[in-house]
């Protein structure tokens, strides 16, 4: 008990150091312009783009030429040490390589391909964080809604009990009844404080995406009438649109057929591994065999005899096989997710409007009624203290069904709505 009340004064401190602090007014437009300035999962995602920019300018390039050089210690014709003199031999030799049948142009194309899957990557790494930011605001901000009814109720249970205190010190209520609604009103602290707890965890992983300091507080500003309005349009939109075909245009599909070519490319190319390996050879001999100044060409040709590359091309078509089993598995998971965040909005938006959309101005004045039902002693305790329960629990699941409702709004506004 004691370590419980000691978690709760801490977490009050904290709340109200974070009070006195200017805190930060962060809305989506803020949060997006902060996470691509300073997000550091933004940044290495750049820089795989720039990676693969410059593995594609590598891949470009021929190999190099070879040059060997050969210079006699001693002749033997005149017994001369490094004989420089016209009677002295030289022999140069230089070999290029070259490629046939695919060798350097299908290294090129997979090189492409992998660019265009990192550009793809680096866009579904934006767009996730941006989702993830956009999703953690929305939850912070109804969390920091809950301990605000968290606050309204305690504040009115406690002018309740100095009221009660009161009247059983004078002997005109059972010290019972007074203690009941003393334990309503630790309990209540006690949840607030779990809920504070719960919303600095969410507030410090927003702080980190967005690369903000640790003690900066932050207040969400949204415009929940305008967001639950663009949630019903979003949702009709959506309904009839053809999910399939669009599916594909996702930057995470696009990403995945990017890298089945790239996966196809390295399949050729290791095809073209098993032809024979060439080079044009030029050598130089000044005083040779055959006379003086011989010149020479010729092709060297490493035959495929015994290594075919064959195990290679097993292991790159399973490659291919498995980038073909990746992209229908994302295709699967998109469709699914899409599935599953309308049904949120539209199961969440119909909940909301029952029995009213009115409902929890109601709550408020029922709050405030059973107040004073209660302070004139029209009804029980134990109706006061179900009363409050019900009003507590109704607009802690009308928050709930808001939060999640708009969470999955936004999921589809950023995968599929933009």
């Amino acid at each position: 008990m004691e370590q419980i009340s000691l978690r709760f004064w801490l977490v009050l401190l904290a709340w109200a150091f974070c009070d006195g602090v200017q805190a930060r007014q962060l809305s989506f437009s803020q949060a997006d312009s902060l996470l691509v300035l300073r997000s550091h999962a933004l940044k290495a995602a750049r820089l795989d783009v720039t990676a693969a920019e410059s593995q594609l300018a590598q891949s470009r390039s021929y190999d190099n030429p070879t040059m060997s050089v050969m210079y006699n210690v001693r002749n033997p014709n005149n017994h001369r040490w490094l004989d420089s003199g016209s009677t002295g031999e030289v022999d140069v030799q230089v070999s290029q390589p070259f490629a046939i049948g695919g060798q350097h142009a299908e290294q090129v194309r997979q090189s492409t391909a992998l660019l265009k899957a990192s550009t793809s990557q680096q866009t579904v790494i934006h767009r996730d964080l941006r989702t993830e930011v956009h999703t953690a605001m929305i939850d912070l901000y109804y969390q920091q809604q809950q301990a605000k009814v968290y606050d309204e109720e305690i504040a009115s249970a406690e002018k309740v009990l100095a009221a009660y205190r009161e009247q059983s010190d004078k002997g005109n209520i059972a010290t019972m009844e007074t203690q009941r609604i003393a334990t309503m009103v630790y309990q209540l602290r006690k949840s607030r404080a779990d809920l504070l707890l719960a919303a600095s965890a969410l507030a410090a992983q927003l702080r980190q995406l967005l690369v903000l300091p640790a003690d900066e507080p932050l207040t969400i500003e949204l415009d929940e009438d305008a967001s639950i309005g663009t949630a019903s349009a979003l949702s009709l939109a959506l309904q009839s649109d053809k999910a399939s075909a669009a599916v594909d245009n996702l930057p995470e599909m696009q990403q995945m057929t990017h890298q089945t070519e790239a996966a196809r490319h390295a399949l050729r190319w290791q095809h073209s591994q098993s032809l024979p390996q060439i080079a044009l050879q030029g050598e130089y001999d000044k005083n040779g065999n055959i006379g003086h100044n011989f010149f020479a060409v010729g092709l060297s040709v490493a035959v495929p005899l015994w290594n075919r590359n064959r195990g290679n091309i097993r292991s790159s078509q399973a490659a291919v096989d498995q980038a073909v089993v990746a992209s229908d598995r994302q295709r699967l998971a998109l469709l699914q997710q899409r599935r599953a965040d309308l049904d949120i909005v539209r199961m969440y938006l119909k909940q909301l409007n029952e029995p009213t959309s009115e409902l929890d101005t109601q709550l408020g004045q029922m709050l405030n009624a059973a107040e004073q039902q209660f302070m004139n002693r029209h009804i029980t305790l134990i109706e006061f203290v179900d009363l409050y329960a019900n009003y507590r629990d109704t607009m802690l699941a009308r928050l709930d069904a808001k939060s999640q409702m708009l969470q999955a709004a936004e999921r589809l506004k950023l995968t599929w709505g933009e």
